[in-house]
């Protein structure tokens, strides 16, 4: 039963977080991290957003299974091959678009960072940056939304040259908000700090205590 709720509440987080990602594609405004790079790929490639996702995210598997455990980084390759689909299937079939990026920008954060919630507190996560933000998080005690935002900008900086100043303005505000739910709501990653086995990697309790 407790498995069942844990990839319904996966399954939910990568539903809010493809939503959130239609939001902004559909305003031309970019993320950070391996979907941004994905976002800033797509004009320039010509593939689709879940395709470039998907690959990009590949390499990041490695340091995962060896840093952070096999039944994390399952979970997360499951949460990035369902993305990849949900984002392009949405797109596709169900195109979410607001009148101005001043609407679009701050929903599609609040979206983002409830979702890479669902996530992370059941032990998953969408590759790529994520994952170092849960593994900072398990080794060090980072708050991931410090972890993000840092990265983030560092994105953004690059998607200039694509994307234009203005829209990567605006993209800084889906950012500032997705990073500021993760920082007031994420507690602890639930993977253990000590070393745990493979069998007992099924994640301890949250802590009360917010990072």
């Amino acid at each position: 039963m407790e498995s069942i709720k844990r990839w319904v509440s996966i399954i939910i987080g990568c539903i809010a977080v493809s939503l959130g990602i239609n939001l902004l594609t559909s305003s031309h405004l970019v993320m950070g991290g391996t979907a941004g790079l994905g976002m800033v790929l797509h004009p320039l490639t010509g593939l689709s957003f879940g395709v470039l996702f998907f690959i990009i995210n590949l390499p990041f598997y490695f340091m995962a299974i060896t840093q952070i455990g096999v039944l994390f980084t399952i979970r997360s390759f499951v949460s990035v091959t369902l993305l990849s689909f949900l984002s392009d299937f949405f797109s596709e079939w169900l195109p979410i678009s607001l009148p101005h990026p001043l609407l679009s920008s701050p929903l599609a954060g609040i979206l983002i960072g409830i979702g890479l919630i669902f996530l992370f507190r059941n032990g998953s996560s969408l590759g790529g940056i994520n994952m170092l933000c849960v593994y900072l998080d398990k080794k060090y005690g980072i708050n991931p939304g410090k972890t993000m935002f840092t990265t983030d900008l560092m994105i953004l900086c690059g998607a200039i040259f694509v994307f234009g100043i203005v829209h990567v303005l605006y993209s800084f505000i889906a950012i500032f908000m997705m990073s500021a739910v993760l920082g007031r709501y994420h507690k602890r990653s639930p993977i253990e700090k000590n070393h745990v086995s493979e069998q007992e990697e099924d994640f301890s309790p949250l802590s009360e205590n917010s990072l």
